[in-house]
């Protein structure tokens, strides 16, 4: 066989080090994408001939074949993809930034910075496809736009894994006011880990219910068996309404939804009622080893569907609650 000079890339194959993806489907292409310098007229298959956004790319993926979306970082904000809203509807196809695994990465999708209409960024990304990875980037959008809610990611698919991502959507006071929510899952079976969800560059309040994760929408769309693991979740509070976790209507989930070792962090001028909103009444939701700071209390009022671990009889119910050495 013969040895070509870019053999890595001939065909299009995986660089190394992607360790999610141990063994790919003999089909499956990999996509670049290069916001400082690629062109969407690019084949996109090596990284010096790469397009410039996530959405030339995802529109050669295949659904099924395995393809990855690599996005390319620089360091800086010159590496942020400006994307408009994207249905990532093809399942087994996979998203990876290439970049620090800091907070707020700069392998980056963000709107242009010109864009107010908020209308076009919610969803932001609609996961609608199954078995997906989404891998090492970040999601921003801070439209300035006023009474408009918005929706970072929309996981309405099923047995997706989102690793290490930052979802600070709805990045604006305009938003903060609203109830714009980071992620809402309607799917079942996903995974979400060792993710910065929300913001505290900017206030939230205004008593609108938004929060960093909504579950469900209706009857139809019952979440259940996701599982929340290792993510820290931020806002800055200006009012006691928004939440962290929220499920609005008495249908949202089904079975069970667990959230493992997360910590959920209000470092703003107003203390927030409760870290959950919980009205489902089909579902439960549980809180393994979490710890919160800058709340009232858990939930309002004691919940049969909400339940954490590691609580014996007679515990307050701020135990697990971050506070300061002078507080007994």
């Amino acid at each position: 066989m013969s040895v070509f000079p870019d053999g890595l890339f001939q065909y299009g194959g995986c660089p190394v080090g992607l360790d999610l993806f141990p063994a790919l489907r003999k089909d499956a292409k990999v996509y670049f994408v290069d916001p400082a310098s690629g062109s969407d007229s690019n084949s996109g298959l090596k990284p010096d001939n790469a397009l410039d956004t996530v959405a030339a790319a995802y529109a050669k993926t295949v659904s099924g074949q395995g393809d990855i979306v690599i996005l390319l970082g620089d360091g800086g904000t010159t590496g942020t993809a400006r994307d408009s809203a994207i249905t990532w509807a093809n399942s087994n196809t996979h998203l990876v930034g290439v970049t620090a695994p800091a907070v707020n990465k700069r392998a980056r999708i963000a709107p242009a910075t010109t864009v107010t209409d908020v209308d076009a960024y919610t969803p932001y990304i609609t996961l609608s496809g199954s078995g997906c990875v989404f891998a090492n980037f970040s999601l921003f959008q801070g439209n300035s736009e006023d009474s408009k809610a918005s929706i970072g990611i929309k996981v309405s698919g099923s047995r997706n894994y989102i690793t290490n991502v930052d979802v600070i959507t709805g990045a604006h006071a305009n938003q903060g006011d609203e109830e714009s929510y980071s992620i809402q899952v309607t799917g079942s079976e996903n995974v979400v880990d060792s993710c910065y969800i929300g913001g505290d560059t900017w206030a939230r309040g205004n008593n609108a219910v938004g929060c960093c994760v909504r579950f469900g929408s209706d009857a139809s769309d019952q979440s259940t068996r996701n599982i929340f693991r290792d993510c820290v979740f931020t806002m800055f509070a200006d009012d006691t309404e928004p939440t962290f976790i929220y499920a609005k209507t008495a249908f949202d989930t089904d079975r069970w939804n667990l959230f493992k070792r997360c910590t959920f962090i209000n470092t703003g001028t107003s203390t927030i009622d409760a870290a959950v909103k919980w009205s489902d009444t089909t579902g439960k939701l549980f809180l393994q080893d979490c710890a919160f700071y800058g709340m009232t209390d858990i939930t309002a009022a004691d919940s049969s569907y909400v339940l954490m671990n590691s609580l014996a009889s007679g515990t307050p119910v701020d135990a697990g609650h971050f506070k300061g050495v002078d507080v007994a």
